[in-house]
């Protein structure tokens, strides 16, 4: 087959998709179907492709960046939880109960209200019921939510693959349409290498063409030092570590970061590659016991969102669980003048 056939083909396949998503976009667009506006400030970061781009950390960044001057909370759908409805996370919640990525985000800003509920209208009023001193809530994932029109919108792009150079599932990676970008003030390309050329700007500009009343910033990811998972078991002060073989394992949609951050210090002698949002069964348990086996003393490094699963496996043993490390992970962004611009943004959601 030539490539333009394989592109028509393609495109052909995915016209359904395409015009089920142009419908339901369509009846929004045209007040046939209603959506609201809360009465408080929301901040929606998002995507149009399918999972990757770095959600949670730049939810996190919110947080880390504006908290401590003004009362936020947390609203997530809670993928992968086992309850239902609404529901505040607290710090000694499992994943099976509130998901993964609400669990980390409660844990590491115990201050900051987090709650889960598929319906995000009725969570928002929940929230504003129980803690009036709410000025912002942050929506992890919510901009295909079309019943709720939030005050701003940042859509995430990664660095490496453009939304505009993508294609509509299943064939690509984009669960909706391209062309709904234009609902987001603000575009962040993620993943971005941290010393970003000005000619690489200009070329994510080039390629996503930001209408003139949105703004395009520019993210990286930043690494901390491994840490215990189970200290525990093994208090050892996990920065002085210093080998040159680990094992890597893995349950997040594009661990190419990850990896590529190990492969700077160490060679990754095996990894175990798992879902997204996998949950960690007694099978998987003895998966790692046997990788453990062939490597003694091996350190084992994982995610920030992987640890919380790992965390709950009740069948490691002890010398797996001294050799399990996470590496933090948090988002920054790539100069100080997007960095004030963005608190800037949102501080004047909330005046």
């Amino acid at each position: 087959m030539t490539t333009g056939f394989l592109f028509f083909l393609t495109k052909a396949l995915t016209f359904p998709y395409a015009g089920v998503l142009w419908l339901r976009h369509a009846c929004y667009s045209a007040g046939l179907i209603k959506n609201i506006r809360p009465a408080v400030p929301c901040l929606s970061i998002g995507n149009i492709t399918v999972g990757g781009t770095g959600k949670t950390p730049h939810t996190e960044l919110v947080l880390r960046l504006c908290s401590r001057d003004m009362p936020m909370a947390v609203l997530s759908r809670g993928y992968g939880r086992s309850s239902k409805g609404f529901r505040y996370v607290a710090v000694d919640d499992c994943v099976a109960d509130v998901g993964d990525e609400p669990l980390q985000i409660k844990r590491k800003f115990p201050e900051v209200v987090v709650a889960v509920n598929r319906n995000r209208i009725e969570g928002i009023r929940r929230i504003q019921k129980d803690h009036p001193q709410v000025k912002l809530v942050v929506l992890d994932d919510a901009f295909q939510y079309r019943k709720l029109t939030p005050t701003l919108s940042i859509l995430l792009s990664p660095y490496s693959r453009p939304y505009t150079c993508d294609t509509l599932l299943p064939f690509g990676r984009l669960r909706d349409l391209p062309t709904q970008a234009k609902r987001a003030q603000v575009i962040m390309v993620s993943k971005t290498p941290p010393k970003v050329s000005s000619l690489e700007r200009a070329r994510q500009y080039k390629i996503l063409k930001p209408s003139k009343d949105q703004q395009l910033l520019f993210s990286c990811y930043t690494y901390g030092h491994p840490r215990a998972l189970f200290p525990r078991v093994y208090a050892l002060d996990s920065s002085a570590i210093v080998t040159d073989k680990v094992i890597a394992i893995t349950g997040i949609a594009h661990p190419e970061s990850f990896l590529a951050h190990i492969g700077e210090h160490a060679r990754v002698l095996e990894h175990l590659k798992f879902p997204d949002h996998h949950r960690f069964t007694h099978k998987d348990a003895l998966r790692i016991h046997a990788l453990q086996a062939k490597y003694p003393g091996i350190p084992i490094y994982t995610t920030e969102k992987d640890a919380l699963r790992l965390y709950e496996i009740p069948c490691l043993n002890l010398q797996v669980q001294a050799a399990l490390y996470y590496i933090p992970l948090q988002v920054e962004l790539c100069s100080p003048k997007e960095h004030g611009r963005f608190v800037e943004l949102i501080t004047e959601l909330c005046n």
